[in-house]
């Protein structure tokens, strides 16, 4: 017995995404936050030659292991990525309605051209 999707009403036009696809750019957003993370590392302890405090070594390793979340997550969405079934779909825009960072909505979007995607890790200024 496999288990149908609810339909919810929407005024909108939703359109799907495979959920495998949707896992591999999830995974691309992460791995590009976590090598921001690694050069915040290096940034700040750079920063820190000079002498730094307890309290600011603990916020240097905090960093640290934010870094490795970041890939870690990376890594097993990555992974579902290639391990979903093709059947798998998921309605995108109620995902990403609301995000703040419009590059990151552009390179999520199910109807972005091939070969267009923009570069993980851009950020809106404003």
């Amino acid at each position: 017995m496999q288990a149908l999707p609810l339909q919810t009403p929407s005024t909108e036009p939703s359109v799907h995404l495979p959920v495998g696809e949707l896992s591999r750019r999830l995974a691309a957003e992460l791995a590009s936050a976590a090598a921001i993370c690694r050069d915040c590392e290096h940034l700040a302890g750079d920063l820190a030659q000079g002498g730094a405090t307890l309290a600011n070594l603990s916020r240097l390793q905090a960093l640290d292991e934010l870094s490795q979340r970041l890939h870690g997550l990376s890594e097993i969405l990555e992974r579902i990525g290639h391990h979903a079934s093709g059947e798998w779909n998921v309605s995108i825009n109620p995902l990403l309605s609301g995000l703040g960072l419009s590059d990151m909505v552009v390179r999520l979007r199910a109807d972005e051209p091939p070969g267009e995607r923009a570069e993980a890790g851009e950020l809106d200024f404003f």
